[in-house]
């Protein structure tokens, strides 16, 4: 009987060991006494990191030595590295200045004669002469005058950098009105300023025209005096050694022998006139080239002084004054599509005097006015003069005059 009590024993006992290990592991494990649980252990690398995000490293500021991280998980407290102070550096900002100079007038030269309404473009050849970059940003102004039916602004197609050029163009419209016109443009920068030409890029650039005034617009009726040459009895005949005048066969004829000297006149014998339309109609003869010349000689208070205008046989006109002794241009050599060029060619030239207003004229249109008051009233002459043909001939077939609110 005590020998079946222990076999029933063992079984219990080992039963209730079982069930003991069961719970145990099940049971919280035991946590190790952290001094520092928020302090996790940082690699150098991560030290690193955090020390680079402090102070960004650049070419001439070096990071600061690494600090020495314990190896062994001691939980003590983030180490902070020194950092050595730099000097505060003030970031130095240079600002571009923007600066154009004027190279040419691609078309369109100042005074150049249209009709009323003509449309036409205007191109100015500038140069970038700031520290600036051009940009599409950029834009070509109106500024001051007639717009002539421009844009107030045209926008750059491009880039110009410093030292380069660009052509600049606009479309205009001559007004309807007869006289001269003058438009003045700048250009406006990126941020909206205004800049120029000149020493400090505030002047502007132009385009200046004159709208063709045709002669019959004058209304001048008859003629106040004329002459078609039948006789010399108006005119001085001069002979000189380069020069000689003669009538023939209806004609004025005024020939010069040597190329290269200067211009000679003979005067009319009619008295001294003041405000006036003087108009000639002279033919170049067999030769004609160059700067070979002709016209007349106009407000002259003796022989030897006044207004002279001409044409040239390359198809040009110019204005000067001449004192006996000095030249002063008002206009020099100028082309102009309305003058027919080279020999055997026949052209009109007129001449508007009234006051201190003097008009030129071609073949019945204006090609610009001008004011000076040196000579208000004088008599008149016919001039020519030969630059590189010899015995240059021109034929002067006819001249009037109409006195005009004298």
């Amino acid at each position: 009987m005590k020998r079946r009590k222990h076999i029933l024993f063992l079984p219990t006992l080992l039963a209730i060991i079982f069930i003991f290990a069961l719970v145990a592991c099940n049971l919280p494990a035991p946590q190790e006494t952290a001094q520092n649980p928020a302090a996790p252990t940082l690699t150098s690398q991560a030290i690193e990191a955090i020390v680079q995000t402090r102070l960004a490293p650049t070419e001439t500021q070096p990071l600061p030595a690494q600090p020495t991280v314990a190896e062994t998980p001691t939980q003590s407290p983030l180490p902070q590295a020194t950092l050595t102070p730099t000097p505060t550096q003030t970031n130095s900002i240079e600002f571009c200045t923007d600066k154009a100079t004027f190279k040419e007038d691609v078309t369109v030269s100042d005074g150049t004669l249209f009709s009323p309404g003509n449309q036409f473009t205007k191109i100015w050849r500038l140069q970038n002469v700031g520290t600036c970059t051009w940009t599409p940003q950029y834009k070509l102004a109106f500024f001051e005058g007639d717009r002539m039916g421009g844009p107030e602004e045209v926008p750059f197609s491009g880039y110009v950098t410093p030292n380069k050029t660009v052509d600049l163009s606009v479309q205009l419209t001559a007004p309807q009105e007869n006289g001269s016109y003058q438009a003045s443009w700048m250009i406006r920068s990126a941020d909206g300023k205004l800049f120029g030409i000149g020493k400090d890029a505030n002047k502007p650039f132009w385009v200046k025209i004159s709208v063709a005034q045709s002669v019959s617009d004058l209304d001048l009726g008859n003629p106040t005096w004329s002459d078609t040459f039948k006789n010399s009895a108006n005119w001085y005949l001069i002979e000189t050694a380069n020069t000689k005048f003669s009538i023939d066969n209806g004609h004025l004829i005024m020939k010069a022998f040597d190329p290269g000297k200067a211009e000679e006149w003979g005067l009319a014998t009619v008295p001294a006139i003041k405000n006036f339309y003087l108009e000639v109609t002279f033919k170049s003869g067999d030769q004609c080239s160059g700067k070979d010349r002709y016209g007349v000689l106009v407000r002259a208070p003796d022989p030897n002084s006044g207004y002279v205008f001409g044409f040239s046989c390359d198809g040009r006109y110019r204005l000067y004054k001449w004192d006996g002794a000095n030249y002063q241009a008002l206009e020099e050599w100028k082309p102009a599509a309305t003058i027919v060029s080279g020999p055997n060619q026949t052209n009109t030239l007129g001449f508007m005097a009234k006051d201190t207003t003097l008009k030129l004229y071609a073949n019945g249109k204006l090609l610009g006015e001008y004011s000076d008051s040196t000579y208000s009233k004088g008599r008149f002459g016919l001039f020519i003069g030969s630059s590189e043909t010899n015995d240059f001939v021109v034929y002067v077939e006819d001249i009037a005059y109409w006195l005009v609110g004298d």
